[in-house]
């Protein structure tokens, strides 16, 4: 597996430095917003100067995007926008590894047209999903891509996490439990985490990894919370898991600012590096 990390998270530097830094800090990977992404496409000297950082830091790349936050004409203009810039910026460079989409609960109902949107740009090699096909609604509407090795799946194990636990009382598809995945359970460990992985019926490409406390969407540091990340390193080793695991905390989101914030990231990769071993 490939260790990354999702730089967005970390805005006291801008991206080149944040790719320099964490490059020279042991990470293999970067994870860029959609929408800083598009702006790399957007400018020619900016995509330029930052695909020789993620050369010469012999990085791999992924950008995490959103679908439409609705079928308004309005947001389908931006998002189309967006995948025309990063599209561009790909046909030039060739860097990006993998493509993926949070999906919004009001466009869930028909997500095919923005994935069709993005499937045919030829340059974009993976191109995946974040938590979808959790209900027999969702996977139906998905179907017609089985056998597309371009599409997958990005799993976030922080959301898989709430929704095994089914604690969360918010009524959209990504935090509610869903017994195809895996029954409810109050304490999930690894034969837990084990069936909805195989639950999933297209492959996964790219893995987000952040703790929480089985109810919230906190983006914790790795080891403060309710999972248990050893369960979850034995996993994906069993799987022989090839692709990225991004740590995706949020730093501020409990308490830590710049420069304690770059301290705790270190600290959660180190742990995450043990559990690996």
């Amino acid at each position: 597996m490939i260790n990354g990390l999702a730089i967005w998270h970390y805005p006291t530097r801008n991206d080149l430095e944040n790719v320099r830094f964490f490059a020279d800090h042991g990470f293999e990977a970067v994870s860029m917003h959609g929408r800083a992404m598009a702006k790399v496409g957007m400018n020619e000297t900016l995509g330029a100067d930052f695909a020789a950082v993620i050369r010469e830091k012999n990085m791999i790349l992924t950008a995490h995007s959103k679908l439409p936050l609705s079928h308004s004409e309005e947001e389908i203009a931006l998002f189309k926008r967006d995948i025309d810039a990063i599209a561009k910026w790909q046909k030039q460079y060739g860097l990006l590894e993998v493509l993926s989409f949070d999906v919004a609960q009001e466009v869930r109902d028909n997500v095919m047209p923005y994935i069709d949107y993005v499937l045919q740009y030829e340059q974009f090699g993976k191109v995946a999903l974040e938590d979808f096909g959790v209900t027999e609604d969702e996977r139906a509407q998905i179907e017609p891509l089985k056998g597309n090795s371009r599409f997958g799946y990005l799993i976030d194990i922080g959301h898989m996490n709430i929704r095994i636990r089914g604690l969360n009382t918010e009524p959209i598809n990504l935090f509610r439990n869903s017994s195809s995945e895996c029954p409810k359970t109050d304490n999930p460990g690894y034969d837990e985490f084990l069936q909805a992985f195989r639950s999933k019926e297209f492959p996964i490409f790219e893995i987000h990894l952040h703790n929480n406390d089985g109810a919230g969407d906190l983006h914790d540091f790795l080891e403060r919370g309710t999972i248990d990340m050893q369960a979850i390193a034995n996993i994906l080793k069993e799987m022989d898991f090839e692709g990225v695991v991004t740590i995706e905390t949020v730093p501020r989101l409990a308490g830590y600012f710049y420069p304690e914030a770059d301290d705790k990231i270190m600290e959660t990769f180190a742990y995450w590096k043990n559990c690996i071993k």
